[in-house]
């Protein structure tokens, strides 16, 4: 469960309070976001949106480094280390209450949210005004999620309260729905392609074996005869298209579609792969389509005469 207010201190205090005193709840922390001033390398400033609190309860990956456990530790998002031109172990240079401060960074995350450019830390501050506090609970019966933010909902009218699902689902849902549709889409056109490309090499192919056709007709091969030639030389190829397919799919591909959807500040992004679809239905979709085009394509082979194509 997620719960965040834009309200001051004395409110997230309030429900910080109530989700301890609830036996339902297994956990709890307060996570105070502020935007601070930090130092470039030209000596120029800009704001920086750091989440201070315990880190340590509701831990999530760090795609380098680890989590801040110091006063003078910070971890940044993939987006504002790529811009800032920092990796772990450097350090960043924070105005706070006028005065500069030190802070070395231990880690890098992946994160979508506030456009990807966040912070944590762990340092107590009295001088920037709170933007908000997001209060993440867990509860130790998860059947009640539902039932909870219900009740949370109405008992903190100025908070906004979220099940952890719902939440993903709002900051990931159009991302993952927008990969589904490519790769239903980038399917499709798989499949049209594979059918142009086999249907014009079999023509080409026919095209160009006319003569060692009309000698095989001469040798009493049938039509249905030809046809198998062809079509287990285009099986064979077909075969070891998908193998190939499937490795660079579950390699090659998946860093290169990382590494497009990494511009939005999901550096580790993981694809969940169906292995039926994968190894399963869409091989067999590839063969029926080879197979149809071959089929086609080779049509022509038996029009071909044998007193038009065979010379002394």
């Amino acid at each position: 469960m997620r719960i965040q207010t834009n309200q001051n201190h004395e409110k997230a205090a309030e429900i910080v309070q109530t989700l301890n005193s609830d036996s339902s709840i297994a956990k709890v922390a307060a996570l105070t976001t502020k935007t601070f001033k930090v130092k470039r390398a030209d000596g120029s400033e800009e704001n920086i949106k750091i989440e201070l609190g315990d880190h340590s309860v509701f831990p999530i990956e760090y795609s380098e480094g680890r989590a801040p456990a110091r006063d003078h530790e910070i971890a940044l998002s993939t987006i504002n280390a790529d811009e800032m031109s920092k990796k772990v172990g450097d350090y960043l240079t924070l105005m706070i209450g006028g005065e500069e401060k030190d802070l070395t960074v231990s880690g890098i995350y992946s994160d979508v949210t506030n456009g990807g450019k966040t912070a944590k830390a762990v340092f107590t501050d009295n001088s920037a005004d709170i933007m908000w506090t997001i209060v993440p609970a867990e509860l130790s019966d998860k059947s009640l999620v539902d039932s909870k933010v219900s009740e949370y909902t109405d008992r903190f009218d100025f908070a906004k309260v979220t099940d952890i699902d719902e939440f993903v689902k709002q900051t990931l849902g159009s991302t993952i729905s927008s990969v589904e549709t490519a790769s239903y889409a980038s399917m499709a056109v798989a499949l049209v392609i594979t059918v142009l490309v086999t249907l014009l090499f079999m023509k080409m192919l026919v095209a160009k074996d006319r003569y060692s056709i009309a000698v095989m007709k001469a040798f009493g091969f049938t039509n249905s005869d030809l046809k198998k030639q062809f079509v287990s030389r285009s099986v064979f190829v077909l075969i070891v298209g998908i193998v190939l397919g499937t490795l660079l799919a579950n390699t090659l591909g998946e860093m290169l579609a990382g590494l497009m959807i990494s511009s939005f500040g999901a550096s580790t992004f993981n694809f969940a792969v169906n292995p039926l679809w994968a190894y399963l239905l869409s091989p067999l979709l590839m063969i029926g389509a080879v197979l149809i085009a071959t089929m086609i394509g080779t049509s022509g082979a038996g029009k071909i005469k044998i007193s038009e194509n065979i010379k002394e």
